[in-house]
């Protein structure tokens, strides 16, 4: 299957990924029709901070994206560079009230050590990439409070409240 550049924003979400300008790939990422150069350059860095923004947004594609995005990654297709470390909720806990935050701790990890990785940690700070990834968490943590079908309505109205509290500590 060949992707071209005009159907980027329609496959995005779906985690096809564009090798270069102009250049078509395989849906794994992989460069198709000899624009193996392209990829060994890597993406530029505004096409790297356009799909950072995409991965990094309060939106259930956006969710579904960067997880896909991850699992290719850790099985070796990751032509972005992107650091995928984490450790988790640093020293919050990883799953208050049974409700599983561990994922949403990694998605706002990967935003704010990617962003501080290419534009520097000060201008980071305060910056609107910092508030999206913040508000990213957030989002990330009260869908997680949403899904889970055997909670009550008061332990999904204590995990929004955690939720909040855990997205005021790390957004102060």
């Amino acid at each position: 299957m060949l992707i071209k550049r005009s159907t980027f924003a329609s496959v995005a979400a779906a985690g096809v990924l564009l090798a270069g300008s102009g250049a078509a790939v395989a849906a794994d990422g992989a460069p198709a029709d000899g624009a193996a150069a392209t990829a060994k350059a890597g993406p530029s860095k505004q096409a790297k901070y356009q799909r950072l923004h995409q991965l990094t947004r309060s939106t259930t594609t956006s969710v579904k994206d960067w997880r896909r995005t991850r699992e290719l990654a850790q099985s070796g297709v990751d032509r972005w560079g992107f650091i995928w470390s984490t450790d988790w909720c640093t020293k919050l806990a990883d799953k208050p009230g049974g409700f599983n935050f561990k994922l949403s701790c990694a998605r706002h990890d990967f935003g704010y050590r990617n962003y501080k990785k290419m534009m520097g940690k000060e201008a980071f700070r305060h910056s609107k990439h910092e508030r999206r990834v913040d508000k990213a968490f957030l989002f990330d943590m009260n869908n997680q409070c949403a899904v889970q079908p055997h909670k009550t309505d008061a332990e999904r109205r204590q995990c929004r409240k955690t939720a909040k509290a855990y997205y005021d500590r790390v957004s102060g």
